[in-house]
């Protein structure tokens, strides 16, 4: 008799329980990227009468003869699953992921976390934070088994040098890598040599398609056009330009295009240039290098002032500057990423992995970088091992499995929507009908509870 009001006593929990957890799940329906909780019931243990008896010639089986002593709340599981993403906000520096993945922050302990909720805004410095101020990180690797611990910085305020790539390391520069001019093709053009006595010599240079390919360097290519020269002209490189040195003092040299031809005179624009004091010509920069370093003069020409920025579906960030130019991060086929700046002419300057001076763009590491400009996801085994710290944050458990550190669109994950945040995924009706059914829980055994007392008392009666 006494057992049935423990029996009940423990569905009264469990409908407490119950209750508990679907008013929190409804109390959190407009709640970014909330997941929502769901109880899960099991009975307890059982009192056996007997275990059942085999049966016989003459006699059947009989079953077991168990008694159960309640329920009990086996876990509270959340539904991991992505939600819908809300309208758009406008807020560029919201974002929300549309597909699994999580993103990672910091807080000021250097403990990080994990969220989907990308209600996110720029301090006074650049930094990417979330409403409670943690730092949102960034990465350079696309597939780690730790976090960086980089956080995401705008850079709105940067010193630009812009100027032609020294002659030492443009000759080294493939002519496919040419940052302001097209590739040099194979082809015949014109130089026409008007002799300071008079008279002209034309000379007919043939690139030929067995000499001059996408791996042909600068250097190559001058050394191609010397051998053709006749010794009426030198062809050298300078910084970030090919210069042409008539051979005899007072000669004048002509450049121009031939049909079906080489496009070399079209990319060096040497047509029609006039020869500088010294006689020579030189042609359009075809190479410039820039250097991007701390602001020392906010009136200076060379310092750039952001305008806009955005966050692209693969998580890189571009920053715009009042000048029209860009700065921002792309990859290389094999995943590792580079520094990409283009000027306000559309010249595109890009550095190499290392970020080692040796190619065209240098980037101060005390200004950026390249962690600070893609953001970091996280994609995790289990999403329900992980453990809810609040503030809709999230830290691995030990039952998360193993977790992958990597960029939106890879290795599982799904693509960042810029201005817009991830909804809850509560379903209000389903809170509703679980409300009720935990109603009826605790209603029902209150009467089981209320019964059992009544035997009792009726006991206590008849014994008096």
């Amino acid at each position: 008799m006494t057992q049935a009001l423990y029996t009940s006593m423990s569905g009264l929990n469990a409908g407490t329980q119950q209750l508990t957890v679907v008013s929190d799940n409804i109390a959190n329906m407009n709640t970014t990227a909330y997941k929502t909780s769901r109880v899960d019931f099991q009975d307890i243990w059982y009192q056996t009468k007997t275990t059942g008896t085999n049966s016989t010639a003459v006699m059947g089986g009989t079953n077991p003869y168990q008694v159960g002593v309640g329920v009990q709340c086996a876990g509270i599981t959340k539904n991991m699953q992505p939600s819908t993403t809300n309208t758009t906000t406008g807020n560029p520096t919201d974002l929300a992921i549309t597909g699994y993945g999580w993103f990672t922050v910091i807080d000021s302990d250097g403990n990080v976390s994990l969220t989907r909720d990308g209600t996110f805004h720029l301090d006074e410095e650049g930094y990417l934070c979330t409403a409670t101020g943690d730092k949102v990180l960034g990465t350079d690797s696309l597939t780690s088994s730790t976090a960086s611990t980089t956080p995401i910085k705008f850079p709105t305020m940067i010193k630009v040098v812009e100027e032609p790539t020294n002659a030492a390391d443009f000759a080294d520069t493939k002519i496919s890598e040419l940052n302001n001019a097209q590739t040099i093709t194979p082809g015949e053009f014109k130089i026409t040599v008007n002799k300071a006595g008079g008279g002209t010599q034309e000379l007919t240079i043939n690139l030929s398609p067995d000499d001059i390919n996408n791996d042909t360097t600068v250097a190559q290519l001058v050394a191609e056009i010397n051998d053709q020269s006749q010794g009426q002209f030198t062809a050298s490189v300078v910084d970030g330009a090919i210069q042409f040195e008539p051979a005899a003092g007072g000669d004048t040299l002509a450049f121009e295009s031939v049909p079906d031809g080489s496009n070399f005179v079209a990319q060096t624009k040497l047509a029609g240039i006039a020869p500088d004091e010294n006689g020579n010509y030189t042609s359009h920069t075809m190479g410039i290098s820039a250097t991007i370093s701390q602001v020392d003069d906010v009136t200076a020409d060379t310092t750039k002032l952001y305008s806009s920025y955005s966050v692209g579906q693969d998580g890189r960030v571009t920053v715009t500057y009042s000048d029209g130019s860009t700065l921002t991060v792309l990859a290389n086929e094999d995943g590792s990423t580079y520094f990409s700046y283009t000027t306000n002419e559309g010249v595109e300057i890009n550095s190499d992995v290392n970020n080692s001076g040796e190619a065209p763009l240098l980037v101060d590491s005390n200004v950026l970088v390249k962690a600070n400009m893609q953001i970091q996801l996280a994609k995790v085994t289990n999403d329900g091992g992980l453990v809810a710290t609040g503030n809709n944050k999230y830290v691995v458990g030990v039952n998360s499995g193993d977790v992958i550190y990597t960029a939106s669109g890879i290795n599982g994950t799904g693509n960042i929507q810029a201005g817009a945040l991830e909804a809850s995924n509560v379903d209000l009706s389903e809170q509703f009908a679980n409300m009720i059914l935990a109603q009826r829980l605790v209603q029902a055994n209150s009467q089981v509870f209320n019964g059992a007392n009544s035997m009792l008392e009726t006991l206590v009666y008849l014994g008096s």
